[in-house]
């Protein structure tokens, strides 16, 4: 008797007694799911952002990795040269500047260079803004004149601002375009 009394005695007390004895239980379905959309590596978003201006820009003869090269060789120059320590080209950068993409590239480029500066235009917005450096070069992104470059420039963060903020400070809004911009690839 003395023995069982011991054991009841020996039972583990709950270290937080306000809180619930049972945890609720996470199902797994959607943790896993939350996780795919929140982890995506920037490979897979790369191409799918490729796919999604060959889309858009469907008069030009365009494949998605030809202005994903674009990205990868401004990425590299950047690299090189020391402005940056390691790869820009991240999950959060590319769906940032996909963003960018969707809402400012013309479904109606005439030219590839047209699409090109465009694109690059987003490219330094998006280094701008989540980039590690207080500035960047402007000459690796340079397609054209220097003061089209820059009224370019001003025009798609005035256009832009406000999502801009949002996407940076909302992670639903994030998730949401992240979720987007996958479904391209699929």
């Amino acid at each position: 008797m003395a023995d069982i009394e011991l054991k009841k005695s020996r039972k583990r007390r709950h270290c937080c007694p306000n809180l619930p004895a049972k945890r609720r239980l996470i199902d797994p379905a959607q943790s896993s799911q939350r996780r795919l959309v929140l982890y995506t590596p920037s490979s897979e978003l790369l191409k799918c952002l490729g796919l999604f201006l060959c889309r858009r820009c469907y008069k030009l003869d365009l494949s998605p990795t030809h202005a994903i090269g674009w990205l990868r060789n401004i990425d590299n120059y950047l690299l090189i040269m020391g402005y940056q320590p390691v790869s820009f080209l991240s999950s959060g950068s590319v769906v940032f500047l996909y963003m960018l993409c969707r809402d400012l590239i013309s479904p109606e480029a005439d030219s590839v260079e047209q699409l090109q500066v465009s694109l690059l235009t987003c490219y330094f917005i998006t280094h701008c803004y989540t980039g590690n450096e207080n500035g960047y070069p402007e000459t690796p992104f340079l397609v054209g004149s220097r003061t089209a470059f820059w009224d370019r420039c001003l025009s798609y963060i005035s256009i832009m601002s406000f999502k801009m903020m949002q996407i940076n400070s909302n992670r639903q809004i994030y998730s949401e375009t992240l979720a987007e911009l996958k479904a391209i690839g699929r």
